[in-house]
């Protein structure tokens, strides 16, 4: 009897090393992949960055794209050894790397790579999607990776309702405020007041426009201007692709001047570059405006445009006050219903 158990369980190692022999082998052969996986809890997500069937992962680098109208980056955080850079978030991405440090080997197996944290800006379906992945050895060699479900789409979810601004009731521009600060192109000021008087810089408006209109990372080069320095880093990314996509320009100096204040002459011009080409002002223009004849040449084909389709209004008095400055009410009220020409 002894022998017949002692034989059995003879078999039965023989059969349980075989078997993890056969799926180190397995193991070996498969190749690395990432892929994405999201949590949320009310109006904020998490989206978890795995690497699995990793071979010893020494250092990685990748890019997730999110819909920035959807969904606003919060924080990021990597793996727990080692150095992490900075994420750099520019217009809908966030660029994640880090590496170990020092000779030492590198991860093996399922390893989680990064949580980003978002929160919802707007209820739909959200997109989130993996680019670039680059995984490398301890000895600093790229491995051949794959990535599966390099998208996934963050389902309906509630959105809190913005916090009342102070100043902006019984505003004129008070609904298209609140929608805007719902939708997330504009936000209020840390006091709890939107200053619906207060007039816009260039760089202002930019940030302003190209939130709403929706960045597109193909569309922005750097910029040549001599103040380029004096561009804040956070408003670059906007007025790059401003400038490419020929809806703003700078001055005959070479200037782009970020901290001016925008002229409501230039924003209808900026407005109406913003449509379609097909639906640029051909002729001279005729604004039909009280103050018509002070508004500069190169602005009145935009501006009677701006005023035809309903984009931009005068002032009270017929006036279009083309060398006022604009506010950022004002700057809501043009953005809002250029999204309405979409």
């Amino acid at each position: 009897m002894l022998k017949k158990l002692a034989s059995i369980l003879g078999l039965v190692l023989v059969f349980g090393w075989f078997a993890a022999q056969t799926q180190a082998s397995a193991d070996d052969a498969a190749t690395p992949f990432v892929s994405l996986q999201s949590t949320s809890s009310g109006n904020q997500i998490t989206v978890v960055v795995t690497g699995e069937h990793l071979k010893d992962l020494y250092a990685y680098d990748f890019t997730l794209k999110y819909d920035a109208q959807k969904l606003s980056y919060q924080s990021a955080s990597a793996g727990p050894n080692g150095f992490s850079v900075d994420p750099i978030v520019r217009n809908g991405t966030v660029r994640i790397a880090h590496t170990k440090v020092g000779k030492t080997a590198g991860d093996n197996g399922t390893v989680q790579l990064a949580a980003v944290d978002f929160a919802r800006l707007q209820k739909g379906s959200a997109a989130v999607s993996l680019h670039d992945v680059k995984l490398v050895d301890s000895r600093l060699n790229a491995a051949a990776s794959q990535v599966v479900a390099a998208s996934i789409s963050i389902k309906e979810g509630s959105v809190p309702a913005p916090a009342a601004l102070k100043d902006i009731g019984g505003h004129w521009a008070k609904d298209a405020i609140e929608q805007a600060v719902q939708q997330g192109w504009v936000t209020g000021y840390a006091n709890g007041t939107f200053q619906p008087g207060k007039e816009v810089t260039r760089i202002e408006w930019a940030a302003m426009l190209i939130r709403a209109l929706g960045a597109d990372d193909a569309a922005r080069q750097p910029v040549q201007f001599k103040d380029a320095k004096n561009i804040p880093a956070w408003g670059l990314p906007f007025v790059e692709e401003a400038v490419v996509r020929g809806i703003m320009n700078g001055y005959a100096d070479g200037s782009f001047g970020p901290a001016r204040k925008m002229t409501r002459a230039e924003m209808a011009a900026m407005a109406v570059r913003s449509l379609p080409s097909s639906e640029a002002p051909a002729g001279g223009g005729n604004p039909a405006f009280a103050d018509g004849a002070q508004i500069p040449a190169w602005a009145k084909p935009y501006a009677e445009t701006a005023a035809q389709r309903g984009i931009m209004s005068g002032r009270s008095g017929g006036l279009f006050a083309p060398n006022a400055h604009a506010t950022r009410a004002e700057a809501v009220v043009v953005i809002s219903a250029l999204l309405q020409q979409k």
